[in-house]
C-alpha cells in the first residue's frame, strides 16, 4: 500500500491522538496554574500598592497575567496544532493551526476508518473497529 497525501499508517495517526492527548492534558495545567498564578498578582499587586494595586501603562497586574495567559494558550494551540498537522501531513492544520485542531480528530477517525481502525478510549490507541 503506497502512502499518499490523504494516507496515513497507524504509528502517524497514533502520533496524532498522542499530541490530542498531551494538548488536553497541558491545557488542563496551563488554565490551572494561570488562574492561580493571576490571583497570585492580584494578591501581590495590592500588598504592593495598597488599596488599588500596581499599574504598568495604565492595566493592573491582573490584566497583564490575564493577558499573558491568553497568549500562552494560543501558542500552546498553534505549536500542539503545527505538531499534529506534521504528523497527519494535513495542509488544512499546517495552513491554520489553531482552527484545524476542530477539524484534526476528524480526519483522524476519517483515515483510521479507512484501514479498519478506531480511536480507543480517550484519544487513546488505535485499534480494530468492533463489528456488531
Amino acid at each position: 500500500m503506497s502512502l499518499k497525501l490523504d494516507h496515513s499508517s497507524v504509528e502517524e495517526l497514533d502520533l496524532a491522538l498522542r499530541l490530542y492527548r498531551r494538548l488536553l492534558v497541558r491545557l488542563l495545567l496551563i488554565l490551572v496554574l494561570g488562574f492561580a498564578g493571576v490571583i497570585g498578582l492580584a494578591k501581590l499587586s495590592t500588598i504592593l500598592s495598597p488599596p488599588y494595586g500596581v499599574y504598568f501603562l495604565g492595566q493592573g497586574l491582573v490584566t497583564w497575567g490575564l493577558l499573558g495567559l491568553l497568549a500562552l494558550l494560543f501558542a500552546e494551540f498553534w505549536w500542539e496544532g503545527r505538531q499534529i498537522g506534521k504528523a497527519l501531513n494535513h495542509p488544512d492544520l499546517l495552513d491554520s493551526p489553531v482552527a484545524g485542531l476542530l477539524g484534526g480528530l476528524a480526519v483522524i477517525g476519517e483515515r483510521a476508518a479507512a484501514i479498519g481502525m478506531e480511536p480507543g478510549f480517550f484519544h487513546g490507541p488505535l485499534r480494530p473497529i468492533r463489528r456488531r
